[in-house]
């Protein structure tokens, strides 16, 4: 388990992997980031001919996808833990 601490930045990645047997096509990709986090930004890479996703954002994810079998998109979320978030 990682802890933060209040007022730090964080740093995360989220993988979107097609392991098959079959290709995908208009998957649905959504991350909701939570109050507790804030100033997200994040950035996102493919491999293996993934296409529809959005090279780079801010706030909350939300793309529709294409996936090849064996191909991953890499999210990395930049944000800062807010004064305010409490443990939970």
């Amino acid at each position: 388990m990682t802890s933060v601490v209040p007022g730090n930045a964080v740093t995360y990645t989220i993988v979107v992997t097609n392991a098959g047997p079959n290709a995908v096509t208009g998957a649905s990709v959504a991350d909701s980031f939570p109050a507790g986090l804030t100033g997200v930004t994040w950035s996102a890479a493919a491999t293996g001919g993934a296409t529809g996703f959005t090279a780079a954002g801010s706030g909350n994810i939300s793309n529709t996808v294409n996936l090849p079998v064996g191909s991953t998109i890499t999210y990395t979320v930049h944000a800062t833990v807010a004064l305010t978030a409490q443990a939970c």
